[in-house]
């Protein structure tokens, strides 16, 4: 690791990339650079840099997606914006969406070195506050991670934490999607003596299962087409940290049998080696699916199943534990606002009951969402029944409101909520707009489609992945399934 701080830079132009590379590279840093925001994604699940410089407007997945994919991860992780198109109201969007610092182009080498020292300062200190925090324990005990709720169920699972963070016991967690089953995965690993190490978080779901081995043990040149050198992958990246695998039962066999070695013997071979690498690190494991039934089925390893499933943690589902939903929504409304750039929200008696009867079907994703939407549409101060999503708000007994968009032709445009405020600058109403189409516009073909996936998928001409991008953008997955 470099002693300046490592930056992830992600542009489309490799002479740019080339020369920031160099600046960065001779003042000490240690760069990781990605041609597109889908290969800056990539390297994100390989565990966080320290900054990420991001082009504005590339092909496929621009500089506001990769912001918003790196703040969702890695929130504590400052992310400049770089751009040829500078204007003030795309700098104040930057900063209105979580963005540290905006760079506009051409920009010279004192400049970048000023932005990226800033940029490392703000996360040098946003890390310090945070070991503070944990050494002060309170409500987040020895974790660091906050695990709110007022709930038995939830004081339990603090309790748990700290019993079993303190050790290297394997761990699968378990629950329905959007429960928080990586929040408990790394209040895990800041329990541990391993907090000051690698936090590994991998998808096993959002990986192609050709690319999975390679993506987790790394490959060597020549290994397969395309391998024109050597690659370290997330179990080195790992080393002496944290590995959390996340939807494990979507592992394929052969990728099931390299992962059972590496926990009984601690060493592994990239692809196309020979030679065995030791590794000490902890794997943590998570699933939303029955891994019993997939054990007795024959899918999933059963000896592979016994070394994760040392200690087990369930997450009850939200709809089961309705006394955390006020502490979480206070949580994040004061978050988010203050993301949003404006005073935090209070929230009506009225609204906290209604939100604490309402069943969750996304669980603590749809909550969060939910909290997304309310802190930048509510006029505030006080959030009411009415601002509330329309899908939200119908459950509760709240009716609908007057200025949900309706679009012909778009039937169950009116769930998507939320009451379009009329006060905003155009190109922000036109977004908002928008996100309740893209909403309106997957549910409404998922009922057409009875709620299958991939016929869902073929009548709108995106693959299933899109789909299931989408769902999960949206807080949907959960409610829906082939």
């Amino acid at each position: 690791m470099s002693a300046a701080g490592r930056v992830l830079v992600v542009d489309d132009e490799p002479e740019l990339l080339a020369s920031i590379d160099k600046i960065l590279s001779r003042a000490g840093y240690g760069v990781r650079v990605a041609l597109s925001g889908e290969d800056a994604l990539l390297a994100l699940q390989s565990g966080p840099p320290d900054v990420v410089l991001t082009d504005l407007r590339m092909p496929g997945m621009g500089g506001f997606e990769v912001l918003r994919a790196c703040l969702q991860r890695y929130p504590d992780v400052p992310v400049v914006l770089i751009t040829a198109h500078a204007s003030l109201e795309t700098a104040i969007r930057a900063i209105r969406e979580g963005a540290y610092d905006f760079l506009p182009k051409p920009f010279g080498a004192d400049q970048l070195l000023v932005v990226v020292e800033r940029a490392m300062e703000r996360h040098r200190l946003t890390q310090e506050n945070r070991q503070l925090r944990a050494r002060l324990g309170g409500a987040r005990g020895d974790a660091g991670v906050a695990i709110l709720g007022d709930s038995t169920a939830t004081a339990r699972l603090r309790q748990l934490v700290a019993r079993v963070g303190p050790t290297d016991l394997g761990v699968l967690i378990t629950g329905e999607s959007g429960t928080g089953k990586e929040v408990v995965a790394q209040a895990l690993h800041q329990a541990s003596p391993r907090r000051d190490r690698p936090f590994v978080p991998v998808d096993c779901a959002s990986i192609p299962a050709n690319l999975m081995e390679s993506e987790l043990f790394g490959h060597e040149r020549g290994a397969f087409t395309g391998a024109s050198g050597q690659r370290r992958g997330l179990v080195e990246s790992a080393d002496g940290g944290t590995f959390f695998l996340d939807e494990i039962g979507e592992l394929a066999p052969p990728v099931q049998t390299r992962l059972l070695r590496l926990l009984q013997e601690r060493e592994f071979r990239r692809v196309g080696g020979t030679r065995q690498l030791q590794v000490d690190l902890r794997v943590i494991a998570a699933t939303n699916r029955p891994v019993e039934d997939m054990v007795r089925e024959g899918s999933f390893r059963e000896d592979l199943y016994h070394r994760l499933n040392v200690v087990r943690i369930h997450l009850p589902p939200l709809r089961e534990r309705p006394e955390d939903v006020p502490p979480l929504i206070h949580h994040f409304l004061e978050q988010l606002c203050a993301r949003a750039g404006r005073p935090t929200l209070s929230v009506e008696p009225e609204v906290l009951d209604g939100l604490s009867r309402y069943d969750w079907p996304g669980n603590v994703r749809e909550l969060v969402n939910c909290a997304r939407y309310v802190a930048n549409l509510a006029p505030g101060p006080a959030v009411r029944v009415a601002d509330l999503p329309v899908r939200i708000r119908g459950a509760i007994g709240g009716g609908t409101s007057d200025l949900t968009p309706r679009v012909e032709g778009a039937p169950g445009m009116a769930e998507a909520g939320p009451p379009v405020r009329y006060d905003l600058p155009y190109k922000r109403a036109k977004r908002k707009w928008l996100e309740v189409f893209e909403y309106a516009y997957i549910a409404h073909l998922l009922r057409e489609h009875e709620g299958n996936i991939s016929h869902a998928a073929r009548a709108a001409g995106i693959d299933r992945k899109s789909i299931q991008r989408l769902m999960k953008r949206n807080g949907m997955e959960n409610a829906w399934s082939d």
